[in-house]
């Protein structure tokens, strides 16, 4: 058996186990496919203790799909996932869609060629889970607080309308595709969805930090004080972990206005 095989089956289970996540797609072409999906899976003793996927979305990085083994959860798996994911997306060009050849200028006889450009958009993750959303702002993210913005034609307080407007498109298709399957395959899941739709925050990491070394590398366990008791009790505290952060009141301002 592959370890793309062993992989699929270990996450098959899981994702059939956890509504928040996206369905399964079956074992098979989880493990064909998986080759092909940029994603991070972290190992302990040799066996899958965590896995994440990362995509593009209208010019945005989604960290999607964060899963931790049941038995492994309280060990600081989650806070390595979202350190794997912002070393990626800060250097990995592919991930961005950036070719990996210089430019070549033909007509100039002195051939001149540059190394590949890390064009970077937002990193972004949407949760409801204290646990992970402690793990994102210990990786450096923000929770996006939640605003009415009439210009964005959101007439009630969403966090989500702080995104550029090309990033919301993008993610809404996306959504909208996955629940047109679902309605065939798991409508369950949509009820689900809709039900809890209220609690996902979203959490994201400007480029302007992209550089910046995420507050907690030293990857503290939640056991050891990793994730302080009252964000457990209320996702809402974790707003207040944004003084980690040494970004301006004016970056704030201009990413919230999409600029």
């Amino acid at each position: 058996m592959s370890e793309d095989e062993r992989l699929a089956i270990w996450l098959d289970a899981l994702l059939k186990s956890e509504p928040d996540l996206r369905p399964s797609r079956g074992i098979a072409t989880e493990a064909r496919k998986g080759s092909q999906t940029p994603r991070i899976i972290i190992l302990e003793l040799g066996e899958f203790a965590g896995y994440a996927e990362l995509r593009r979305a209208g010019g945005a990085i989604e960290l999607a799909t964060v899963v931790v083994d049941p038995e492994l959860r309280g060990k600081g798996f989650a806070h390595q996932i979202v350190h794997q994911a912002w070393e990626r997306w800060r250097q990995d060009p592919v991930l961005h869609g950036t070719p990996l050849g210089g430019q070549v200028d033909l007509s100039n006889p002195t051939l001149v060629e540059e190394g590949p450009q890390v064009i970077r958009g937002p990193l972004i993750s949407f949760t409801r889970d204290p646990a992970m959303g402690a793990a994102l702002v210990g990786g450096g993210f923000t929770m996006m607080p939640r605003k009415r913005r009439a210009s964005r034609l959101w007439l009630w307080n969403s966090d989500f309308a702080a995104l550029p407007i090309r990033i919301q498109f993008a993610i809404g298709l996306d959504r909208l595709a996955r629940g047109l399957r679902l309605l065939f395959t798991e409508p369950s899941r949509i009820i689900h969805y809709v039900r809890h739709s209220k609690n996902y925050r979203l959490f994201v990491r400007i480029p302007e930090t992209a550089e910046r070394i995420p507050p907690r590398l030293h990857l503290r366990t939640e056991r050891e004080g990793g994730v302080p008791s009252d964000i457990m009790e209320q996702m809402e505290a974790v707003a207040f972990t944004m003084a980690e952060m040494e970004t301006t009141q004016e970056q704030i301002a201009a990413w919230d206005e999409g600029e």
